[in-house]
């Protein structure tokens, strides 16, 4: 039988602040520059991203969305077999009406939204609603990037919107850098450090949270958060022990497959989850397809 398959942390088009404006683009191929992506994806993601010049890292991500058009995309989800990608836009590079737009072009992409954090507050949990309306199926929260803190009023009226929905939040979660030294763009990645993270699960508990990036964190993330049964994650970067470890400190229920295209990529995340539960394919579903389905009431 077919495997369902729901990538449940994936990116369209220019999420920095470039405003490249590349997803309905045609023809936009892959440029020669370091990719440390790349070695890390054929090692099974055993490999750390850790190349020996940080700014490599930050410019083969930045390169990388700047060639993810919604025409590459599709052609790798038909690739590895992938039913629905939920798709995270990070205003105000990118919006929930982008993807709306790009779901219309393919329906397999399940568009959240995004905080419009340049509205006041009333007008930004309106803005919210009228996306849950045109179908938004959830919220990112990009702490670094968006520059705002998760204890501001402004998210936690974002997030209570979501919560009185039923629908997920999802957070970035690691106090990385998206810039080299000396860039214009303001972003704190101490926003998304693993402390405010837990502290912002533990102010929400009745609201559903994907802490994203914490498939490989282990009893660290368990210790933080593991009571919290709304607490969920994600096997972005993650390898098959990673998986595993996962679903034995959370349970089956809560983890979500992931690939953080096009920082990730599609086929070496589905094949290391394929190879994770190999003999148990009743988690394989859960993680690949039945828990996302369920956050968002696809079933």
């Amino acid at each position: 039988m077919k495997r369902r398959i729901i990538d449940s942390h994936a990116h369209l088009g220019d999420i920095f602040h470039e405003n490249k404006n590349i997803t309905f683009k045609t023809n936009i191929k892959k440029g020669s520059y370091e990719d440390p992506f790349i070695e890390c994806e054929r090692s099974g993601y055993n490999i750390p991203l850790i190349p020996k010049d940080p700014t490599d890292l930050i410019n083969a991500g930045q390169s990388r969305s700047w060639e993810w058009t919604l025409e590459n995309c599709s052609r790798e989800m038909d690739e590895a077999g992938i039913d629905f990608a939920v798709m995270l836009p990070i205003w105000p590079n990118t919006t929930f009406e982008e993807y709306l737009a790009a779901s219309k072009l393919d329906p397999r992409i399940i568009p959240f939204t995004s905080a419009d954090f340049s509205l006041d507050t009333a007008e930004l949990a309106a803005k919210l609603r009228l996306d849950i309306d045109r179908g938004a199926k959830g919220l990112k929260l990009h702490p670094t990037i968006q520059n705002m803190p998760l204890d501001d009023p402004k998210t936690v009226a974002a997030v209570r919107v979501f919560t009185e929905a039923d629908l997920p939040v999802i957070t970035h979660t690691g106090s990385n850098p998206y810039y080299v030294p000396g860039s214009p763009w303001p972003t704190n990645p101490a926003n998304s450090e693993p402390a405010k993270i837990w502290a912002f699960c533990r102010a929400h508990p009745d609201t559903k949270i994907i802490c994203a990036h914490c498939g490989g964190s282990g009893e660290a993330f368990i210790k933080a958060v593991g009571d919290l049964k709304n607490v969920y994650t994600d096997t972005t970067m993650c390898n098959r022990v990673n998986m595993q470890n996962a679903v034995s400190l959370l349970g089956p229920e809560r983890l979500l497959f992931g690939s953080d295209v096009p920082f990730g990529s599609f086929k070496p995340s589905v094949e290391e989850m394929e190879l994770a539960f190999a003999d148990r394919p009743d988690i394989a579903d859960m993680c690949f397809y039945s828990n996302m389905a369920r956050l968002i009431h696809m079933d």
